[in-house]
């Protein structure tokens, strides 16, 4: 199974290249996480991976769902607002708990 590509893209880059993030979107495996002043504020996954969410989780899906919750909760750093989520193997989602 290919790892999702979550890029982290802010408002402004949103606005400028969202013909361009559409585009990406019908890759089922894209994700954008949306922040704004550096926080994420949303994510956008294209209509396809919405289907696949809805039919069950991948373990990619759960890995962002926790990376995510980690932002959120303010336990990443904030620096990391323009680089992709690095893939986890099987035995590190085992690990934490995937």
């Amino acid at each position: 199974m290919p790892q999702s590509r979550v890029r982290f893209i802010g408002s402004r880059e949103l606005h400028r290249d969202l013909p361009k993030v559409l585009d990406t979107l019908e890759d089922p495996n894209v994700r954008y996480v949306l922040t704004i002043h550096s926080k994420p504020k949303a994510v956008l996954i294209g209509a396809e991976a919405f289907l696949n969410l809805v039919k069950g989780l991948s373990k990619s899906d759960r890995l962002l769902a926790m990376q995510l919750s980690a932002l959120v909760q303010g336990l990443e750093g904030s620096d990391s607002s323009a680089e992709a989520i690095a893939p986890v193997e099987h035995e590190e989602l085992a690990t934490a708990g995937v």
